[in-house]
């Protein structure tokens, strides 16, 4: 038998609040949509553990997974971008050190050393 295609989100909550405020039972909404009894007792259960978010599809839950990666990638770009611009001040000072600390014949004609 093959598997009926899954109900929008909104759907399998509109589907729940109706079983649990008495409107319609479990067999009748399950008959209605094409689903097992099983199906709507799993919906409910996650309904009531967590609401409508229980209910969500995978792709709702992999985007928002998706949006938390893409948040962390710009976190750690920024990270990168801040420790390279340390490195370059630290070897922009080194290079300065190490020219004040040549003996004058060594240096670059005219060049003269800056006091720190």
């Amino acid at each position: 038998m093959a598997r009926p295609p899954a109900l929008p989100t909104d759907k399998k909550v509109e589907i729940v609040l109706d079983i649990l405020s008495g409107r319609t039972t479990a067999a009748q909404a399950a008959r209605s949509v094409g689903v097992s009894g099983q199906a709507i007792s799993n919906w409910k259960n996650k309904f009531i553990a967590a609401g409508s978010d229980g209910l969500e599809t995978g792709t709702d839950q992999h985007a928002r997974r998706e949006q938390q990666l893409l948040e962390e990638i710009s976190e750690l770009k920024s990270a990168l971008g801040d420790s390279y611009l340390q490195l370059r001040t630290m070897r922009a000072t080194l290079r300065a050190r190490a020219t004040f600390n040549r003996p004058p014949s060594s240096r670059p004609y005219g060049a003269i050393p800056k006091a720190s």
